[in-house]
């Protein structure tokens, strides 16, 4: 038996105002869409508040100047650099901080303008060693530096016994860190880390040609 028109359209307006069910396709794909729209604009809005909380000098900071936390102002920035290149608000000082370098105010304070009071005071002063012995040096490496002083009562150049002229220095650049140049045939500059107080003998050995070695103390290795 075939329906009239009349018919026909009751048939199509009641399948079209029955209420969609979930096993409808397209109410599916709708609210996929829904969630993925609401899921990119809370990742957009969680990346456009990815800051870090990193120091800035509250007032000009001069080396050598002890810091403490109200020095410093925390402030939150995005980070486009590595964190490593500064100094993190989250951590607290170490108690006995010193200023290595001059930090003008509002500054981010970068990591190397922190340190301990013996590195304020440590100067770093370059020497010329044996090349060959100075490619077994790295930075950070203990060692013992031993001089011998030019002879001036013997013909041509000599030298007289070495001596130990500094226990404990530190490496702090080698020409394989550094920019490769030396000081002199065969001869190679090394950044020694001196305490304050023995740079003036460092620099006149250095100074009167003496022959400079690096002795790695026992149990030393660098990084």
């Amino acid at each position: 038996m075939q329906t009239t028109s009349p018919e026909r359209d009751q048939v199509g307006r009641a399948r079209r105002l029955r209420r969609p069910s979930w096993r409808d396709t397209r109410l599916l794909v709708g609210v996929l869409l829904v969630l993925l729209a609401v899921a990119g604009g809370v990742r957009l809005v969680t990346e456009l508040d990815e800051t870090t909380p990193v120091y800035a000098a509250a007032h000009p900071i001069l080396p050598g100047q002890e810091v403490a936390a109200d020095d410093l102002v925390t402030v939150s920035v995005r980070m486009e650099a590595a964190m490593s290149h500064y100094v993190d608000a989250t951590q607290p000082l170490a108690a006995g901080t010193v200023a290595l370098r001059q930090v003008a105010e509002g500054e981010l304070v970068p990591s190397g303008a922190l340190g301990s009071a013996s590195e304020a005071r440590d100067k770093t002063v370059t020497v010329p060693v044996d090349p060959a012995s100075a490619q077994t040096l790295t930075i950070g490496t203990v060692v013992d530096l031993w001089v011998s002083r030019q002879d001036p009562e013997q013909a041509g150049t000599a030298y007289g016994e070495p001596e130990l002229l500094l226990s404990s220095a530190v490496i702090a650049r080698t020409p394989s860190t550094g920019n490769g140049l030396g000081m002199g045939v065969g001869r190679a500059a090394v950044q020694v880390v001196v305490p304050a107080d023995q740079v003036g003998a460092v620099i006149s050995s250095v100074d009167q040609d003496a022959k400079v070695t690096l002795v790695p103390a026992p149990g030393s290795s660098g990084s």
